[in-house]
């Protein structure tokens, strides 16, 4: 459980200077995890402005909701192919000349998404082909319904083949107003984007329109890197103030420490700087307590938290283990009469005590997918990087390893391979728990930081050699109070080194297919670890697979209380029987292959399936909840079948010891402690002459392992030293800042 302040989040919304009964544009950054531009599965490709259609405007398409454009209403419209859609069912010919808006020679009653001279260009990357179209698809209840329309790999006529690409949408809200969605993309664009009347006399030219790049990321999709610029219509009052949902981008972030005050966070929609406003707020119904804030905050999306506040809920000792109800609004806003909607959110108490916190990397993976194996690497290279702090798994889809509740969680959280969950948490940068292996590196560290309220073993496991028969029990261990909700015990059977047979020199139910080879693709370029790899591999070893799910994709109900307490415990039983080895044999399974020995691949005679000694037992807790963004995994622990010690056993220090990396260093920077009993933690760095210059951590923590950061690309170039203070005495290591 995060130990952190909890984020509530105001949006302050002010004049930005519109014209009169148009639309204003706010320029945002994101996109909720309700949209997601690959979740086009059941999305409808509009006829006709398919793959390598250029100048091309649809037939009449209808809006699924009544909707009011520029104050009258509108029940159809007409997509381009150049990136724009129009009201006006007299435009019959598609215009690829993009203007600065207003303009009489731009398409009239028209929203302009990425108005450019565009073609619809598939792109092939070894044998996969990326569909290119505009579709649409509704999402939502109403009436609270969002309509989309979405252009997929459009290209800049004229350009090569795949070399300017962009993904964009358009989204129509169903409450009023609209919004444009750049997702992300590569090359050079010059486009247009806003929106203009049906006379094209009154228009909202957004940024450097008629000379826009993409938006979003280049080549690499981010669903938190999108642009979004928000379209509202009507006259703006001077000054309006609207309130939104609190921050709780995952479970952990509704949680305090007893003694820590809950800041701030305005978001400020107007164009005007907000200066100041007073903050009420009451505790379950009690007296109204209010304080006056000073800050800057920048218009147009501008973000920034108060933590000047004195007077914000402090939650003491005997709040821990309960929730508290807080509403919370704004008033006297810039010294107006201006005030917000109301906002009211929980808040869970906990003692601010951390377990051992490990993390766990689930990926989505399948022998078919070219591009898994990089995903693979990158899984090899964090876990090689964070010793038994990470823990990966990988669920495998449509191959000879796939099971049916690893197909669940992919169901549940894919959107392509390979993709990545970590520890099955909606980061606060990010809108989907399934993320692309670019992400991986930083959201790991940022687990790594966060605290658990349980620790996670294996006490006891057999195995019967004769029967196969395996059985191991998860044990739980809260040491603070668990934010309430359905916990549950989960476990893995997960095997290494798992090849099978060729089948043919295409057949990817066990040959792991090679995007990065020379001989395929060459995705990732000379450069690349596999690019001297072969296209196919036979007798791939497969790692980390998971081989079964006993306690099924969402664990085991009805064991730990909904409400833990600091100081419980509790536990779950598995049983599995291993089936019987498989061995390869050389001359028949990889015909004409043999010989074949590398550290990616073998096809040498031997056990190849459900080795007893590749077999590692994985157990974790997690919540359960209707809504798949708060499943999220508080600690997790894996032990090797067949060893007689495993992690969970492990021999701990009598001492407090430190390790800091890397070192030297220059940036982020990781402090490795342990403490052999529940203890109060100080970790500081002090310059040569021992002086304190930064404070890194300072709580109470439970005993076992435990990772702080810091950055020190603050420092100056010099030694310092990291001080790691308990109840049990200190350590001291020393330390390089190179850079600066």
């Amino acid at each position: 459980m995060k130990r952190r302040l909890l984020v509530a989040a105001m949006a302050a919304l002010t004049s930005i200077g519109a014209f009169a009964q148009g639309y204003y544009a706010i320029k945002k950054t994101g996109t909720t995890s309700e949209y997601n531009m690959n979740a086009t599965a059941t999305g409808t490709p509009i006829t006709g402005i398919t793959g390598g259609v250029s100048n091309t405007l649809s037939a009449a398409q209808t809006l699924p909701f009544a909707w009011n454009f520029y104050g009258a209403p509108v029940t159809t419209f007409l997509a381009s192919s150049s990136g724009y859609i129009t009201f006006d069912a007299t435009q019959t010919v598609d215009n690829i000349s993009n203007v600065a808006l207003p303009s009489t020679s731009a398409p009239k009653n028209a929203i302009f998404a990425f108005w450019d001279n565009l073609k619809l260009e598939p792109v092939t990357q070894g044998t996969t082909t990326f569909a290119s179209d505009v579709r649409t698809w509704t999402y939502g209840t109403a009436p609270s319904q969002v309509f989309v329309i979405q252009w997929r790999l459009a290209g800049t006529i004229g350009a090569s083949a795949g070399s300017n690409v962009t993904y964009f949408a358009i989204r129509i809200y169903q409450g009023g107003g609209f919004d444009i969605v750049e997702n992300y993309g590569f090359g050079s664009f010059a486009a247009t984007v806003g929106c203009q009347n049906a006379a094209g006399t009154v228009g909202t030219n957004v940024g450097s329109s008629p000379a826009m790049p993409f938006g979003g990321n280049n080549g690499s999709y981010l669903a938190a890197s999108s642009d979004v610029y928000q379209f509202i219509y009507g006259t703006q009052p001077a000054l309006s103030v609207i309130g939104i949902a609190n921050k709780t981008a995952s479970i952990a972030s509704t949680s305090v420490t007893a003694g820590t005050p809950i800041a701030i966070q305005y978001t400020n929609n107007g164009s005007a700087t907000v200066t100041g406003a007073t903050l009420n707020y009451t505790i379950n119904g009690g007296a109204t307590q209010s304080e006056v804030l000073t800050a800057s905050i920048g218009g147009n999306g501008g973000l920034a938290v108060l933590s000047s506040v004195t007077k914000n809920f402090k939650p003491v000792a005997a709040d821990e283990g309960t929730t508290k109800a807080m509403v919370a609004w704004l008033t006297n806003i810039n010294s107006t009469t201006a005030t917000s909607d109301t906002m009211t959110f929980n808040i869970f108490v906990n003692k601010g005590i951390s377990g051992t916190k490990r993390v766990i990397l689930e990926e989505a993976s399948g022998a078919w997918c070219g591009y898994c194996v990089d995903g693979h690497l990158k899984m090899r290279d964090i876990l090689a990087a964070n010793g038994d702090k990470v823990i990966g798994v990988v669920h495998h889809n449509a191959d000879g390893m796939a099971n049916t509740e690893s197909n669940t969680l992919n169901t549940a959280y894919v959107t392509g391979f390979p993709m990545g969950f970590i520890d099955r948490t909606l980061f606060d940068d990010q809108t989907t728990v399934g993320l692309n292996r670019g992400t991986w590196v930083a959201e790991v560290a940022k687990s790594l930081l966060s605290t658990t309220p349980v620790n996670v073993s294996i006490p006891t496991k057999s195995y019967d050699a004769t029967t196969g028969a395996i059985s191991f029990t998860v044990k739980a261990d809260f040491v603070d109070y668990a934010l309430p909700g359905d916990l549950r015990f989960n476990a893995f059977i997960v095997e290494d080194k798992v090849r099978g047979t060729m089948i043919s020199a295409t057949s990817t139910t066990w040959n792991q297919h090679n995007y990065y080879s020379s001989a395929d693709a060459g995705a990732g370029g000379s450069t690349h670890e596999l690019y001297n790899e072969p296209a196919y591999f036979y007798g791939y070893f497969h790692n980390h697979v998971v081989r079964s799910i006993p306690s099924t994709a969402w664990g085991s109900a009805g064991i730990i209380s909904g409400t833990p307490a600091a100081g419980s415990s509790y536990s779950k039983t598995y049983n599995y029987t291993l089936p019987a080895s498989v061995s390869m044999n050389a001359s028949t399974d990889y015909a004409g292959h043999t010989g074949l020995g590398t550290n990616f691949q073998s096809t040498a005679t031997g056990l190849a399936q459900n080795k007893p000694n590749e077999i590692i037992l994985v157990g974790f807790v997690s919540y359960y909840n209707a809504d798949l963004n708060k499943r999220q995994i508080l600690n997790v622990i894996e032990v090797p079948l067949t060893h007689a010690v495993g992690i969970a056993e492990k021999a701990k220090s009598n001492t407090s010891i430190s390790s800091v990396t890397p070192n030297p260093t220059s940036g982020f920077t990781s402090v490795d402690f342990n403490v052999t009993s529940k203890s109060n933690v100080t970790v500081e760095l002090l310059n040569v002459i021992g002086q304190k210059v930064l404070s890194v951590a300072n709580g109470l923590y439970a005993e076992g392992d435990h990772t702080v950061a810091f950055d020190a690309s603050t420092l100056n170039k010099g030694v310092y030293f990291v001080n790691v203070k308990t109840d049990e005495g200190s350590a001291t290591h020393k330390i390089v800042v190179s850079g600066n």
